[in-house]
């Protein structure tokens, strides 16, 4: 298959885009997540907690307990690069996304081990691009998606950072012309993959915490396009 100048052009400039928007993601997480843990720390911590179960505060020596179920939802924002035509074109786009999750955590000490299943809707993420001069044409995008992960922390005051790997599984409309004619297409199409990523758990109270992640997901090829998921988030849980 043979490409235009302008084919090579649109090859480079989508995989500069694609670290830009992956740093963005990073940085807006992580810039979020300090300023509401900053204003967390301002207010007084209240003398009674609102919710009973397993997780236990111990105000004498400031110990937060992680284990049992959590719950919660989160906003992020999420960068898709997009393989079309055998990996000979690669395309990005950016969208807001939004979700929830729940899971269950063991602690061991300082080590936290748990599991979690998560939601995520996305917001216009569709990427386009053409070949051997317009003959053909390719489009992708992504409705949403969902992950179960595994996750490993280290607990130290009111922080827990930890790392996540697991399996995802994304539903995508995908549509492939070829000199006009319709040669593949296909609505609510499903695409498994693997998912990876960091994140920060920080108390606010015994039962209430914010969460900041960084979250990366690499899809199977469908319809000849492979995609990969690079997404920025804050959120809020509960703890029980």
């Amino acid at each position: 298959m043979t490409f235009t100048s302008r084919d090579s052009a649109l090859h480079r400039r989508p995989m500069l885009a694609a670290a830009h928007g992956a740093r963005h993601c990073t940085v807006t997480a992580a810039a979020l997540l300090v300023v509401l843990c900053g204003q967390a720390q301002a207010a007084d911590m209240p003398d009674e907690t609102f919710l009973r179960g397993s997780y236990t505060t111990e105000r004498s020596t400031g110990e937060v307990r992680w284990d049992g179920i959590m719950l919660g939802g989160h906003v992020g924002y999420s960068n898709l690069s997009t393989d079309f035509f055998d990996r000979t074109v690669e395309v990005t786009t950016n969208s807001k996304s939004y979700g929830g999750f729940i899971g269950y955590n063991i602690q061991l000490d300082e080590l936290v081990l748990g599991f979690d299943v998560g939601y995520n809707r996305l917001s216009g993420m569709q990427t386009t691009a053409d070949g051997l001069g317009g003959v053909l044409s390719s489009s992708l995008t992504l409705t949403d998606y969902a992950t179960f992960r595994g996750r490993a922390g280290y607990a130290f005051g009111q922080f827990l950072p930890y790392a996540f790997l697991g399996a995802a599984v994304g539903r995508m409309n995908y549509l492939n012309v070829r000199a006009g004619t319709v040669t593949d297409s296909r609505d609510n199409a499903y695409s498994g993959g693997f998912v990876a990523g960091l994140g920060l758990d920080v108390a606010l109270m015994p039962n209430v915490f914010l969460r900041g992640e960084w979250e990366f997901v690499a899809f199977s090829t469908v319809g000849s396009t492979r995609s990969s998921l690079n997404t920025g988030r804050v959120g809020v849980g509960l703890k029980f």
